[in-house]
């Protein structure tokens, strides 16, 4: 094996073990860290999602969120969520990916928050709310989708806010630019 393979098969083993990292830390914010709200509670779980698709290479990001998602429904003890939820976190991630493409076609893809970031909150909003709307529906009732309807704003909405905060603290430390190279090298 020559040091070009044996360097490619490090990265690779990197970039795995910090996606396996990310999805620890979806399944843990979402299953553990909650708060209680008047409509249920809120988790912080979705600031992973968008955190981890901000940060590692695009499938990989895509992965951990969908992988976190599902293994937080399994062991919060909602396993007839695995299937939507993990379809759900995968299509939340898809926006953010799609921004970084382009930013990195320009090589502009140095920070977590930008306002390309900010503006993939609305479409990831929107499946989170489409999503689970659907998935209430098969999975129950039309009644109790609808019902539901308006409290699925509330999840994505903290989601953002924590995203948002930790992004900008991590934009503080030029995580994306000085910190991560050095982790994944």
């Amino acid at each position: 094996m020559n040091s070009t393979t044996r360097t490619s098969s490090y990265s690779n083993v990197k970039t795995i073990t910090f996606t396996a990292m990310f999805a620890a830390l979806v399944t843990v914010a979402t299953a553990f860290i909650k708060v209680p709200t008047a409509l249920g509670y809120c988790h912080a779980g979705d600031s992973m999602v968008y955190l981890a698709a901000c940060t590692l290479p695009g499938p990989y990001g895509i992965i951990a969120s969908a992988i976190g998602g599902a293994l937080a429904d399994l062991i919060s003890g909602y396993p007839q969520w695995i299937v939507p939820t993990f379809l759900i976190k995968a299509l939340n991630a898809l926006p953010f990916v799609i921004l970084r493409y382009f930013l990195n076609k320009k090589d502009k893809d140095n920070k977590i928050i930008n306002v390309g970031s900010i503006l993939m909150l609305i479409p990831t909003t929107a499946v989170t709310v489409f999503g689970y709307f659907v998935g209430n529906w098969l999975l129950y009732d039309w009644g109790g989708a609808v019902a539901e309807l308006a409290t699925w704003y509330v999840q994505p909405g903290a989601g953002a806010v924590i995203f948002i905060a930790v992004g900008l603290g991590l934009d503080a430390l030029k995580f994306k630019s000085n910190v991560l190279p050095r982790l994944m090298r």
